[in-house]
């Protein structure tokens, strides 16, 4: 998990309910209070939400989960329930379906991998959590005016893949296991670099033919090329994208790779973000 973007989510009692915040964004929120507030055993009186911080949604950051959760935490709070489980909220929120690393990265944060579910309505399994080592920088960087999957769309496209392969399955572990985990704990930082490297490229490979190439976005493909020949090797995209992710080994280094890739023109009008790791969970203040 990483520190930006993220959710700020403020909740209080009013006699109706209603939302502040960016328009696009009250109306996911909306959805969420609808379906929390229309579950079994579960009242709530009207809410005041105001959301000052937001997630870019469709951009590959987990925007739709974590704003869920979020709200279903707030509603929990000011129905007097505290420290839900966040399978209870997830499941009011009706988030993490397909992945809980969104779920368990709410929860506690840090460095996770998700073991997938064994059944159908069951959440994913966290197999592994490690701390991120705290003075690595993290530069996330998103195209202009482009969405990833998300939705239908995203069903479809999962519908349509064939299943992934065992060989492949067993490389994406053997990277997971026997290099990315062990660089982290370690603080390898080259070890942990090319295992993000090779994890995103086997995943890119198979999702080319829904996701028009390894990266959701050619200037993503252009900019992974650029900054690997720089010597960053750590690059990969954020779930569908169109963001991607460049791992730095810390904030002079990862000022010094935004400073001199927002004045190359290749790059024009993309969004660039520097974040610090997340070791922690979704933090709570009650007044």
């Amino acid at each position: 998990m990483v520190s930006a973007p993220g959710y700020v989510v403020s909740a209080q009692f009013a006699s109706t309910t209603e939302f502040l915040g960016d328009e696009s964004v009250c109306a996911r929120a909306f959805e969420f209070v609808q379906r929390i507030q229309s579950k079994p055993g579960f009242d709530c009186q009207p809410v005041r939400l105001e959301i000052s911080k937001f997630i870019p949604s469709h951009a590959g950051l987990g925007s739709g989960t974590q704003l869920g959760l979020a709200v279903a935490r707030a509603l929990s709070e000011l129905s007097g329930e505290q420290d839900v489980p966040v399978e209870m909220l997830a499941q009011r929120a009706g988030r993490g379906l397909r992945s809980a690393i969104g779920l368990h990265g709410f929860a506690q944060g840090g460095f996770l991998v998700d073991g997938g579910r064994t059944g159908s309505g069951q959440l994913g399994t966290l197999v592994a959590r490690i701390e991120f080592p705290e003075d690595w920088r993290l530069i996330l960087i998103t195209p202009p005016k482009t969405q990833g999957l998300s939705g239908e769309e995203e069903q479809h496209a999962f519908a349509s893949q064939p299943a992934m392969p065992d060989a492949l399955t067993a490389e994406l572990c053997r990277i997971a296991l026997m290099d990315w985990l062990p660089g982290l704990i370690e603080a390898d930082f080259s070890r942990v670099s090319d295992a993000m490297y090779e994890f995103g490229l086997n995943v890119g490979r198979f999702f080319e033919p829904v996701q028009g190439g390894v990266f959701a976005h050619p200037r993503m493909s252009l900019l992974a090329d650029v900054v690997r020949r720089r010597g960053f090797s750590g690059v990969a995209q954020t779930s569908w994208g169109p963001s991607t992710c460049i791992l730095c080994d810390g904030e002079a280094s990862a000022r010094r790779l935004i400073a001199d890739l927002v004045t190359d023109g290749r790059w024009e009008g993309c969004e660039f973000q520097l974040a610090k790791p997340l070791n922690r969970g979704a933090w709570i203040q009650r007044d």
